[in-house]
């Protein structure tokens, strides 16, 4: 916090980046792209993006349109944008204060922005936006939770909004990023199921799921290249989303995709080098963090049994992480203690760890439990093969020290009745990566947050108290020791189990220039990803 803000009671937004260290670009992670040379860049050409998911719809709002796999991500922007560390910085919003209650925060918009159809980005755009968010027959739970802390917006002049809070919170610039608070022209409203409208470096042409997604370049779109001309360079792009990893690698390979998200593990673990001479690779360390979560409402791991935090030690000492590292991820990235890996700028270096690996000690809590062999249910997702692939190892090392577990893998619609039915006792799942800590323990581990209801049922009175004292503040080594105490408390009471840290590995044709994805895998960011990418003939 800066003497100035001390002074005054507000921080501005050089204030801001000063403090965090935020600089736009990805030189300033030290992740130049491996396909950048000296030449200039060349306008024209369409990429073809082969990726390992698609939107479940249009409309932005209703929709979570996946900034890491899903290529309508290319037509969205937001009041702030995110540089390659995944750190805020400007974005249709320039320059922004905040109050010395850290209950208002009053943006200033840039002058001349449009969206994809001509109208105005205005105040008055930001403020419809936000509350059409906001509404729960509209907005969806991913959307609503980054601005279910806004009371009331004020536009005070057409280029200057203020959002007024219910509560101090230090973290609401990552609230406001154009994920998931992205911004469609409010003219088009009635058409964004068939024809979304938004602001981003790409215009929306055609969508048809699972298979084909075409958008051409926003002409207008504000960001200039280190050439200074206008950005984006390309003449459009083709998502082509392919589920399999090995369909998806085989595209990139046979010349069908230039860019693809994501490969197997297996294959990521030697194609760096094996292929170097025919692709640009760049490895992703932490898309996100999975777990294995306790239902904690009913069943064997919950309150209502009296060796219910027993039976969650004897799971987590049962709980072989280095096997998952090794088995599942091929030694990629780092088996997980916490939310956040050695490679993000919010990991906690000293956190109190959870129980360590020993099936000794998890057959004599299970003896001191009493368990009798009651049925545990151990449920994952369909879609990533590493949540059930942890799911089977998870119900391999439980067997085996005597719980009788079965695992089911289900869709996600399935597994949602079931957690709110309650008819499963454990979960192999994961978290997308969150720019600010308060994604991960405001939105999924205090005790009101709609995922921990739905899915753990955790409550301790200490946790939340800490999770609010750290949204109180805008220090953030202070915010960083707060959450340190938290990861304590779950890794002491076990509401889950923190299993692995989500890698990538992104890989592209030689011909794909200036192109390299931001800290947690997005591939458009500011002046980075996409956006400066360009096709060499």
């Amino acid at each position: 916090m800066s003497d100035n803000e001390n002074r005054t009671g507000k921080q501005s937004r050089r204030e801001f980046l000063a403090t965090t260290g935020a600089v736009a670009g990805a030189a300033a992670l030290g992740l130049r792209p491996e396909s950048a040379t000296a030449e200039t860049p060349k306008r024209g050409g369409v990429l073809r993006f082969a990726t390992r998911s698609d939107a479940a719809g249009l409309d932005p709002h209703r929709n979570i349109i996946y900034y890491v796999s899903q290529p309508l991500a290319a037509t969205t922007h937001g009041l702030l944008d995110f540089n390659s560390k995944m750190e805020p910085v400007p974005g249709l919003a320039t320059e922004w204060d905040v109050s010395k209650d850290i209950k208002q925060y009053t943006f200033r918009l840039r002058k001349g922005m449009e969206f994809h159809n001509g109208a105005d980005v205005d105040a008055a755009a930001v403020k419809w936006n936000f509350e059409r968010i906001l509404d729960p027959k509209i907005g969806g739970t991913f959307h609503r939770s980054s601005l279910v802390n806004v009371e009331s917006i004020d536009v005070l002049d057409s280029h200057t909004v203020r959002c007024n809070l219910k509560q101090p919170d230090g973290a609401f610039l990552s609230s406001v990023l154009w994920y998931p608070c992205n911004l469609i022209a409010p003219n088009s409203a009635d058409n964004v199921d068939t024809n979304p409208i938004g602001c981003g470096p790409f215009k929306y042409k055609s969508w048809k799921r699972f298979d084909t997604t075409e958008m051409v370049r926003f002409e207008n779109y504000h960001e200039t290249g280190a050439d200074g001309k206008p950005l984006p360079y390309l003449d459009g792009i083709v998502g082509l989303p392919k589920k399999e990893d090995r369909v998806r690698l085989t595209a990139l390979r046979t010349g069908e995709a230039d860019l693809i998200d994501n490969m197997s593990y297996a294959d990521a673990e030697q194609f760096p080098t094996k292929y170097a001479d025919e692709f640009n690779t760049w490895p992703v360390p932490q898309v996100g963090t999975s777990w294995v979560g306790f239902n904690l409402k009913n069943g064997p791991f919950s309150y209502e049994n009296p060796n219910g935090h027993l039976l969650r030690q004897a799971a987590a000492h049962a709980f072989d992480r280095e096997a998952i590292h090794q088995a599942i991820f091929y030694g990629l990235s780092e088996a997980a203690n916490g939310f956040y890996s050695s490679a993000s700028a919010w990991h906690m270096p000293d956190l109190k760890k959870g129980p360590e690996y020993d099936p000794d000690k998890a057959k004599f809590l299970l003896k001191k439990a009493k368990y009798a062999g009651e049925k545990i249910i151990l449920v994952s997702r369909d879609a990533y093969p590493y949540m059930h692939q942890t799911g089977e190892l998870t119900h391999a090392m439980w067997t085996e020290v005597g719980f009788n577990v079965t695992h089911e893998i289900h869709p996600n619609p399935v597994l949602r009745q079931k957690y709110r039915k309650g008819d499963y006792h454990a979960d192999s799942s994961a978290n997308s990566f969150r720019p600010d800590p308060d994604g991960w323990f405001f939105r999924s581990i205090h005790s009101d947050a709609p995922t921990n209801k739905l899915r753990f049922g955790y409550k301790n009175e200490k946790v939340d108290k800490l999770i609010i004292e750290a949204r109180g503040t805008l220090d953030q080594k202070k915010r960083l020791e707060i959450y340190q105490e938290v990861e304590g408390h779950i890794n002491t009471d076990l509401p889950l189990l923190y299993s692995h840290y989500v890698p990538l590995l992104e890989a592209a044709s030689k011909n794909l220039m200036d192109y390299a994805p931001a800290f947690a895998g997005p591939f458009q960011y500011a002046t980075g990803g996409i956006r400066t990418a360009w096709l060499k003939s």
